[in-house]
Protein backbone atom coordinates (compact mmCIF):
# COMPACT_ATOMS: atom_id res chain seq x y z
CA UNK A 1 0.00 0.00 0.00
CA UNK A 2 2.80 2.38 0.95
CA UNK A 3 4.74 1.53 -2.24
CA UNK A 4 1.62 2.17 -4.29
CA UNK A 5 1.24 5.57 -2.63
CA UNK A 6 4.89 6.43 -3.37
CA UNK A 7 4.45 5.47 -7.01
CA UNK A 8 1.32 7.54 -7.35
CA UNK A 9 2.31 10.62 -5.33
CA UNK A 10 5.58 10.75 -3.39
CA UNK A 11 4.79 14.32 -2.27
CA UNK A 12 1.65 13.05 -0.55
CA UNK A 13 3.65 10.42 1.31
CA UNK A 14 6.19 13.01 2.41
CA UNK A 15 3.41 15.23 3.75
CA UNK A 16 1.83 12.26 5.58
CA UNK A 17 5.20 11.46 7.15
CA UNK A 18 5.64 15.07 8.26
CA UNK A 19 2.16 15.11 9.78
CA UNK A 20 2.83 11.85 11.62
CA UNK A 21 6.18 13.11 12.90
CA UNK A 22 4.58 16.30 14.20
CA UNK A 23 1.77 14.35 15.82
CA UNK A 24 4.18 11.97 17.57
CA UNK A 25 6.37 14.86 18.72
CA UNK A 26 3.45 16.92 20.07
CA UNK A 27 1.71 14.05 21.87
CA UNK A 28 5.05 12.88 23.24
CA UNK A 29 5.56 16.29 24.83
CA UNK A 30 1.94 16.71 25.96
CA UNK A 31 0.08 13.48 26.76
CA UNK A 32 -3.17 15.44 27.19
CA UNK A 33 -3.30 15.98 23.42
CA UNK A 34 -4.06 12.27 22.99
CA UNK A 35 -7.55 12.95 24.34
CA UNK A 36 -8.28 14.94 21.16
CA UNK A 37 -9.32 13.04 18.04
CA UNK A 38 -6.21 12.27 16.02
CA UNK A 39 -7.95 13.27 12.79
CA UNK A 40 -8.63 16.75 14.18
CA UNK A 41 -5.04 17.26 15.30
CA UNK A 42 -3.74 16.00 11.96
CA UNK A 43 -5.91 18.51 10.12
CA UNK A 44 -4.50 21.30 12.30
CA UNK A 45 -0.94 20.05 11.72
CA UNK A 46 -1.43 19.83 7.96
CA UNK A 47 -2.62 23.44 7.76
CA UNK A 48 0.22 24.61 10.02
CA UNK A 49 2.82 22.85 7.84
CA UNK A 50 1.42 24.48 4.70
CA UNK A 51 1.49 27.88 6.37
CA UNK A 52 5.07 27.47 7.60
CA UNK A 53 6.25 26.22 4.20
CA UNK A 54 4.74 29.26 2.53
CA UNK A 55 6.38 31.64 5.01
CA UNK A 56 9.75 29.90 4.67
CA UNK A 57 9.68 30.20 0.89
CA UNK A 58 8.57 33.83 0.96
CA UNK A 59 11.41 34.58 3.40
CA UNK A 60 13.90 32.90 1.08
CA UNK A 61 12.58 34.96 -1.82
CA UNK A 62 12.75 38.26 0.08
CA UNK A 63 16.18 37.68 1.66
CA UNK A 64 15.71 40.89 3.63
CA UNK A 65 15.80 43.02 0.46
CA UNK A 66 12.14 44.07 0.63
CA UNK A 67 11.04 45.16 -2.82
CA UNK A 68 8.61 47.43 -1.02
CA UNK A 69 6.03 49.42 -3.02
CA UNK A 70 5.29 52.87 -1.65
CA UNK A 71 1.62 52.03 -1.00
CA UNK A 72 2.66 49.22 1.38
CA UNK A 73 5.32 51.37 3.05
CA UNK A 74 2.75 54.11 3.69
CA UNK A 75 0.39 51.67 5.40
CA UNK A 76 2.87 50.29 7.96
CA UNK A 77 2.61 52.22 11.22
CA UNK A 78 4.35 49.80 13.59
CA UNK A 79 7.02 47.13 13.34
CA UNK A 80 6.63 44.54 16.10
CA UNK A 81 9.79 42.49 16.65
CA UNK A 82 9.49 39.24 18.60
CA UNK A 83 12.51 38.28 20.68
CA UNK A 84 14.19 34.96 19.97
CA UNK A 85 16.95 32.57 21.02
CA UNK A 86 20.27 34.21 21.85
CA UNK A 87 20.64 37.98 22.06
CA UNK A 88 22.22 40.74 20.01
CA UNK A 89 25.57 40.08 21.66
CA UNK A 90 25.41 36.34 22.41
CA UNK A 91 24.56 33.40 20.09
CA UNK A 92 22.56 31.58 22.78
CA UNK A 93 21.14 31.91 26.27
CA UNK A 94 19.77 29.57 28.93
CA UNK A 95 16.58 28.45 27.24
CA UNK A 96 15.19 25.39 25.47
CA UNK A 97 17.03 26.32 22.27
CA UNK A 98 20.53 26.43 23.73
CA UNK A 99 21.44 22.96 22.41
CA UNK A 100 20.26 23.69 18.86
CA UNK A 101 23.04 25.35 16.81
CA UNK A 102 20.53 26.34 14.12
CA UNK A 103 18.83 28.62 16.67
CA UNK A 104 22.00 30.62 17.39
CA UNK A 105 21.69 34.40 16.95
CA UNK A 106 17.96 34.29 16.14
CA UNK A 107 17.26 37.36 18.28
CA UNK A 108 20.00 39.36 16.53
CA UNK A 109 18.80 38.19 13.11
CA UNK A 110 15.25 39.35 13.87
CA UNK A 111 16.45 42.76 15.04
CA UNK A 112 18.63 43.18 11.95
CA UNK A 113 15.75 42.05 9.71
CA UNK A 114 13.50 44.66 11.32
CA UNK A 115 16.17 47.34 10.89
CA UNK A 116 16.46 46.62 7.16
CA UNK A 117 12.67 46.76 6.86
CA UNK A 118 12.48 50.09 8.71
CA UNK A 119 15.24 51.52 6.54
CA UNK A 120 13.41 50.44 3.37
CA UNK A 121 10.10 51.92 4.59
CA UNK A 122 11.87 55.19 5.39
CA UNK A 123 13.62 55.22 2.02
CA UNK A 124 10.28 54.88 0.24
CA UNK A 125 8.48 57.54 2.30
CA UNK A 126 11.30 60.10 2.36
CA UNK A 127 12.23 59.69 -1.29
CA UNK A 128 15.88 59.52 -0.28
CA UNK A 129 18.54 57.11 -1.49
CA UNK A 130 20.58 55.83 1.46
CA UNK A 131 23.31 54.13 -0.55
CA UNK A 132 26.76 55.58 0.16
CA UNK A 133 30.43 54.64 -0.31
CA UNK A 134 32.34 53.30 2.69
CA UNK A 135 34.22 56.59 2.95
CA UNK A 136 30.92 58.33 3.78
CA UNK A 137 29.36 55.64 5.96
CA UNK A 138 29.40 57.66 9.20
CA UNK A 139 27.60 60.66 7.71
CA UNK A 140 25.25 58.32 5.83
CA UNK A 141 24.20 56.62 9.07
CA UNK A 142 23.43 60.01 10.63
CA UNK A 143 21.33 60.87 7.59
CA UNK A 144 19.43 57.58 7.78
CA UNK A 145 18.80 57.96 11.51
CA UNK A 146 17.35 61.44 11.04
CA UNK A 147 15.15 60.23 8.19
CA UNK A 148 13.86 57.31 10.27
CA UNK A 149 13.04 59.75 13.07
CA UNK A 150 10.97 61.83 10.66
CA UNK A 151 9.48 59.19 8.36
CA UNK A 152 9.94 55.74 9.89
CA UNK A 153 7.38 53.55 11.67
CA UNK A 154 7.33 52.97 15.40
CA UNK A 155 9.03 49.85 16.73
CA UNK A 156 7.82 47.57 19.52
CA UNK A 157 10.08 45.07 21.25
CA UNK A 158 8.96 43.23 24.36
CA UNK A 159 11.19 40.46 25.59
CA UNK A 160 12.45 39.22 28.93
CA UNK A 161 14.19 41.77 31.19
CA UNK A 162 17.62 40.66 29.95
CA UNK A 163 16.51 40.82 26.30
CA UNK A 164 15.06 44.30 26.83
CA UNK A 165 18.23 45.53 28.53
CA UNK A 166 20.31 44.24 25.63
CA UNK A 167 18.18 46.02 23.03
CA UNK A 168 18.32 49.26 25.03
CA UNK A 169 22.12 48.95 25.10
CA UNK A 170 22.27 48.34 21.34
CA UNK A 171 20.16 51.43 20.66
CA UNK A 172 22.54 53.59 22.70
CA UNK A 173 25.60 52.57 20.67
CA UNK A 174 27.28 54.87 18.17
CA UNK A 175 26.33 54.19 14.56
CA UNK A 176 22.95 52.54 15.23
CA UNK A 177 20.41 53.96 12.77
CA UNK A 178 17.22 53.37 14.79
CA UNK A 179 16.44 56.39 17.03
CA UNK A 180 15.50 55.53 20.62
CA UNK A 181 12.54 57.91 20.27
CA UNK A 182 11.00 55.51 17.78
CA UNK A 183 11.27 52.39 19.95
CA UNK A 184 8.89 51.19 22.66
CA UNK A 185 10.54 48.56 24.83
CA UNK A 186 7.72 47.19 26.97
CA UNK A 187 9.12 46.25 30.34
CA UNK A 188 6.68 43.83 31.91
CA UNK A 189 6.94 40.29 33.23
CA UNK A 190 7.63 38.51 29.93
CA UNK A 191 8.52 34.82 29.90
CA UNK A 192 7.15 33.56 26.57
CA UNK A 193 5.31 34.44 23.36
CA UNK A 194 1.93 34.40 25.11
CA UNK A 195 3.15 37.04 27.57
CA UNK A 196 4.46 39.17 24.71
CA UNK A 197 1.09 39.24 23.00
CA UNK A 198 -1.14 39.69 26.05
CA UNK A 199 0.92 42.57 27.49
CA UNK A 200 0.88 44.70 24.34
CA UNK A 201 -1.02 47.94 24.90
CA UNK A 202 -3.50 48.97 22.16
CA UNK A 203 -2.45 52.65 22.29
CA UNK A 204 0.96 51.64 20.96
CA UNK A 205 -0.62 51.03 17.56
CA UNK A 206 -1.73 53.65 15.07
CA UNK A 207 -5.33 53.23 14.03
CA UNK A 208 -5.89 52.57 10.33
CA UNK A 209 -2.26 51.46 9.97
CA UNK A 210 -0.81 47.99 9.43
CA UNK A 211 1.41 46.18 11.91
CA UNK A 212 4.49 44.47 10.49
CA UNK A 213 5.38 41.33 12.44
CA UNK A 214 9.01 40.19 12.39
CA UNK A 215 10.05 36.68 13.45
CA UNK A 216 11.07 33.34 11.97
CA UNK A 217 8.51 31.53 9.82
CA UNK A 218 7.48 28.72 12.24
CA UNK A 219 7.16 31.17 15.13
CA UNK A 220 4.83 33.42 13.15
CA UNK A 221 2.47 30.47 12.59
CA UNK A 222 1.98 30.17 16.36
CA UNK A 223 1.97 33.93 16.98
CA UNK A 224 -0.96 34.42 14.59
CA UNK A 225 -3.13 31.95 16.50
CA UNK A 226 -2.43 33.56 19.86
CA UNK A 227 -3.10 37.00 18.38
CA UNK A 228 -6.40 35.75 16.97
CA UNK A 229 -7.41 34.70 20.48
CA UNK A 230 -6.52 37.95 22.27
CA UNK A 231 -6.48 40.57 19.46
CA UNK A 232 -4.42 43.05 21.53
CA UNK A 233 -4.95 46.04 19.25
CA UNK A 234 -7.80 48.09 17.74
CA UNK A 235 -10.48 46.07 15.95
CA UNK A 236 -9.82 45.65 12.24
CA UNK A 237 -6.08 46.24 12.50
CA UNK A 238 -4.28 44.68 9.53
CA UNK A 239 -1.19 42.53 9.92
CA UNK A 240 1.62 42.04 7.42
CA UNK A 241 4.24 39.34 8.02
CA UNK A 242 7.94 39.78 7.28
CA UNK A 243 9.30 36.30 8.04
CA UNK A 244 12.89 35.14 8.37
CA UNK A 245 13.81 31.73 7.00
CA UNK A 246 14.97 29.01 9.38
CA UNK A 247 18.43 27.50 8.72
CA UNK A 248 17.86 24.39 6.62
CA UNK A 249 19.35 22.03 9.21
CA UNK A 250 16.76 23.13 11.78
CA UNK A 251 13.74 23.67 9.57
CA UNK A 252 11.82 20.48 10.36
CA UNK A 253 12.77 20.51 14.05
CA UNK A 254 11.71 24.13 14.56
CA UNK A 255 8.45 23.55 12.71
CA UNK A 256 7.67 20.56 14.96
CA UNK A 257 8.44 22.60 18.08
CA UNK A 258 6.21 25.49 17.07
CA UNK A 259 3.36 23.26 15.87
CA UNK A 260 3.54 21.37 19.16
CA UNK A 261 3.31 24.67 21.03
CA UNK A 262 0.39 25.83 18.91
CA UNK A 263 -1.49 22.58 19.56
CA UNK A 264 -0.90 22.91 23.29
CA UNK A 265 -2.10 26.52 23.39
CA UNK A 266 -5.12 25.76 21.20
CA UNK A 267 -6.42 22.51 22.66
CA UNK A 268 -5.10 22.37 26.22
CA UNK A 269 -4.81 25.91 27.61
CA UNK A 270 -7.20 27.59 25.13
CA UNK A 271 -4.78 30.49 24.67
CA UNK A 272 -4.88 30.23 20.88
CA UNK A 273 -7.36 29.55 18.09
CA UNK A 274 -7.43 26.92 15.36
CA UNK A 275 -7.30 29.58 12.67
CA UNK A 276 -4.69 32.35 12.37
CA UNK A 277 -5.49 36.04 12.56
CA UNK A 278 -6.01 37.34 8.98
CA UNK A 279 -2.76 38.54 7.46
CA UNK A 280 -0.85 39.63 4.39
CA UNK A 281 2.62 38.30 3.63
CA UNK A 282 5.59 40.62 3.18
CA UNK A 283 5.67 42.48 -0.12
CA UNK A 284 6.12 39.41 -2.28
CA UNK A 285 4.28 39.67 -5.62
CA UNK A 286 1.04 37.68 -5.76
CA UNK A 287 2.33 35.54 -8.62
CA UNK A 288 5.07 34.19 -6.34
CA UNK A 289 2.82 33.42 -3.38
CA UNK A 290 0.31 31.88 -5.79
CA UNK A 291 2.99 29.60 -7.24
CA UNK A 292 4.04 28.57 -3.74
CA UNK A 293 0.48 27.87 -2.64
CA UNK A 294 -0.17 25.80 -5.75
Amino acid sequence: MKEELVAKNPETLERVDRINNCYDYATGRNEALKSIARSELELFIDEAIKEIDLLEQVAEHDQGKFDLPREIAENIGTVWVFSGPGSYFEPKKEDRYKNYPWANWMDRKRLNHATRLIRKITERLSGQNFKAPLSEIISAKRKIKEAILNYGPRVIYNGTPIENETVAKVLSEEGVIIPTEKVDIIEQDIKNTLDQITTILPEKFEKEKEIALVSHAPHLMRILRIINKYQPFPKGTKIRLFPLSTPMEGREEYAKMEISGALYYTYITQNATKQPYPYEISCTPEKITDSIKN
